[in-house]
């Protein structure tokens, strides 16, 4: 059983995100990446908040992460796209690469990350959340896209086991994470975790080196961890409602930084949480993440 953590709990920016997420860890920059979706933007900062660049998107974006090649690959309104990064302050410009069938116009890819093979995953979801319109694709090394499970209400995760055998994948309305034996032939998908309504809306979340998850609840107030056997291990309760995704990093990569939102939020509820939107990082006694894997293609 691990210790309960969070004792050192800070919020290294303030960022006012309207939607925060995906966030990812560059050991090459020393720096962590995230995104606001509805802002739109991409930031960047470092372990202490000391550096904070911000780059406009010119539409929503969900998710991105680096590509092997340079650059990065993002899912966004649109559609996957591919892109670079400039002078902070510079606006983002797109490359268009991977369209679903059938994706509508309120249709918007929300949380993804790479697989230790160098695919990219990325889930869709109705922007307006009135309709399960959303799916996990996959886009291969070759570029091709598939999909993968659905239809879901809201697409997130997803995250991996360290040795890429277990994808999990997310549906937060349904308060279910699912798992996927890539092992499996057929890729075996079923439900890993359900959630109860006092816990909150399961959200973005990042494996540990122990395959350990470690998952952000919406409107529950915190980021709990869950053994491979999905045994509840602790908890990191934070001043804000709506924490919405973390990712392991800093030197050891022993820092767990935590995205929240603060869209939604009552004029009340805002002044009873002064940093809704914040970036948040704690120090993590007996766990550390994995390096980010890139975008092989």
């Amino acid at each position: 059983m691990m210790k309960p953590v969070g004792s050192d709990l800070l919020c290294i920016w303030q960022a006012e995100a309207l939607l925060g997420e995906g966030p990812w860890w560059s050991v090459a920059d020393q720096a962590l990446y995230w995104v606001d979706i509805k802002q739109p933007e991409v930031l960047r900062t470092d372990t202490i908040g000391s550096i904070r660049d911000r780059w406009p998107s010119p539409e929503m974006i969900g998710c991105f992460a680096p590509r092997a090649q340079g650059g990065f690959v993002g899912g966004f309104r649109s559609g996957l796209c591919t892109f670079t990064l400039g002078s902070p302050g510079d606006s983002i410009k797109l490359h268009a690469i991977a369209r679903p069938d059938g994706y509508s116009g309120t249709d918007r890819f929300n949380d993804g990350k790479c697989h230790p093979d160098g695919s990219f995953w990325a889930g869709t979801m109705d922007d307006a959340e009135r309709e399960a319109r959303g799916h996990f694709y996959r886009l291969s090394v070759k570029g091709a896209l598939e999909s993968l499970s659905g239809p879901h209400m809201v697409c997130n995760g997803p995250a991996f086991s360290p040795d890429g055998r277990f994808a999990y994948l997310t549906d937060s309305a349904r308060r279910t994470i699912y798992r996927m034996d890539l092992a499996c032939h057929g890729r075996l998908i079923e439900p890993f975790v359900i959630f109860s309504e006092k816990d909150g809306f399961p959200d973005g979340m990042t494996t540990d080196t122990e395959g350990r998850l470690w998952i952000a609840f919406w409107d529950g107030w915190k980021v709990m961890a869950l053994a491979p056997s999905g045994e509840r291990l602790t908890e990191i309760h934070l001043p804000v409602s709506r924490p919405t995704s973390c990712a392991f990093g800093g030197p050891g990569l022993s820092t767990l930084f935590i995205t929240s939102a603060r869209i939604g939020l009552n004029p009340t509820e805002l002044a009873s949480q002064p940093l809704a939107g914040g970036l948040f990082a704690c120090s993590i006694t007996g766990a550390e993440g994995w390096s980010a894997p890139t975008y092989r293609g």
